[in-house]
């Protein structure tokens, strides 16, 4: 698998969340119907237009740490604000960054991989900071995305 290893300064990121469910499965339907809500009630190209910093793309941002309620966002990178969207804070942190093509079912494919084939093996383990999707080409059949995993050096 290829990627590379990205450090980030905290970021501040605009959109529209969910709750998430401890139940993985659960998370299956409900980040796909949210997506689709946002595509047809305008959110998405609301937001596209918010976009001013880098990550550039539509992001899907896991939130599920220990401390807070597990949370789903579609959102953009932005130092704007808005009412009617919720701003959230990606801490600092470094994450290692795997590319991908083909429908956005694929995404999660390649999400399984990277922990089920590349995390035991990498001499990285999982940190503490949000798993993030970023949607290069939304294009829901010829899909370019990156899977941003955070991740911190083994202890040996």
């Amino acid at each position: 698998m290829n990627y590379r290893i990205e450090t980030k300064e905290a970021f501040c990121i605009t959109g529209i969340s969910a709750p998430l469910d401890k139940e993985i499965e659960h998370n299956f339907m409900v980040v796909p119907k949210m997506w689709q809500e946002a595509s047809v009630n305008g959110t998405i190209q609301k937001l596209a237009g918010m976009m001013d910093t880098p990550l550039t793309g539509l992001l899907g941002v896991s939130a599920c740490n220990d401390e807070e309620h597990w949370k789903y966002f579609i959102a953009v990178s932005s130092t704007k604000t808005s009412d009617e969207f919720e701003e959230y804070t990606v801490p600092a942190s470094t994450w290692a960054v795997f590319s991908g093509t083909g429908t956005n079912q694929s995404i999660q494919e390649l999400e399984q991989r990277i922990i089920a084939e590349w995390l035991p093996t990498s001499g990285y383990e999982y940190a503490n900071a949000p798993d993030i999707e970023v949607y290069l080409n939304p294009d829901p059949q010829n899909a370019q995305y990156e899977v941003w995993i955070p991740v911190s050096k083994k202890k040996k």
